[in-house]
């Protein structure tokens, strides 16, 4: 059941750091996690549009998508594709809910592992909001720095390290943004997303996190 949990997270997941990136493993973290969720504590909402990269061995050139993602405290997030298709995912700590565009009308889709799901949800909220000694439970977490900051989040469950290696969340080098994160397969295929755009405090309609509807 673990291993499912992480499905959903790899359809959506988060360009990676250049090749010759100097960077420097950190010892002690403890200080930088918990000035992490210092600086973000006074973040009530964040507006982000990304482009993301799906890398396959089976296919010459990577699978491309764009849209923009939604999160407000306490646990309110909305992950929207725009493009090639419409696709809307929210969730909070009760529920999720799913909707997919077709033929111009917004269709609600049925989802399974819905608290798996949710709980993959909770995770990005988490890691946006720089909570990242809540997610310890799951991940082993190490920290470089150098040109950007890199914080790797590698599964301690063997079930999920074997669908993904780790996650690495690239962010500016005073943490003051998140400027892409990779998602790492043992295979090798792998998925990029690039935070084109952040807002951070942006006024969010209450309804862009209604369940009930797009």
């Amino acid at each position: 059941m673990k291993r499912l949990a992480f499905i959903p997270l790899l359809l959506l997941a988060f360009p990676a750091m250049p090749d010759d990136a100097a960077l420097t493993p950190v010892e002690d973290i403890t200080p930088i996690i918990r000035d992490l969720e210092q600086k973000m504590s006074s973040l009530e909402s964040v507006y982000l549009e990304f482009t993301q990269e799906r890398h396959l061995s089976l296919f010459a050139e990577p699978l491309k998508s764009s849209g923009v993602m939604l999160i407000a405290r306490p646990d309110r997030i909305r992950w929207e594709t725009t493009r090639p298709y419409g696709s809307i995912l929210l969730g909070d700590s009760k529920s999720v809910a799913q909707f997919e565009l077709v033929d111009g009308r917004w269709n609600k889709l049925k989802i399974g592992f819905r608290e798996m799901l949710k709980q993959v949800m909770e995770q990005m909220v988490l890691m946006h909001q720089g909570r990242l000694d809540a997610l310890t439970r799951d991940y082993e977490i190490s920290i470089a720095t150098g040109d950007v900051a890199v914080i790797t989040l590698t599964p301690k469950d063997k079930d999920v390290r074997s669908m993904l290696s780790a996650l690495d969340v690239i962010m500016e080098p005073d943490y003051s943004a998140t400027r892409e994160v990779v998602m790492k397969e043992p295979g090798g295929d792998f998925t990029r997303i690039v935070f084109d755009r952040e807002i951070r405090n942006k006024p969010l309609p209450e309804d862009s996190f209604d369940l009930s509807k797009p």
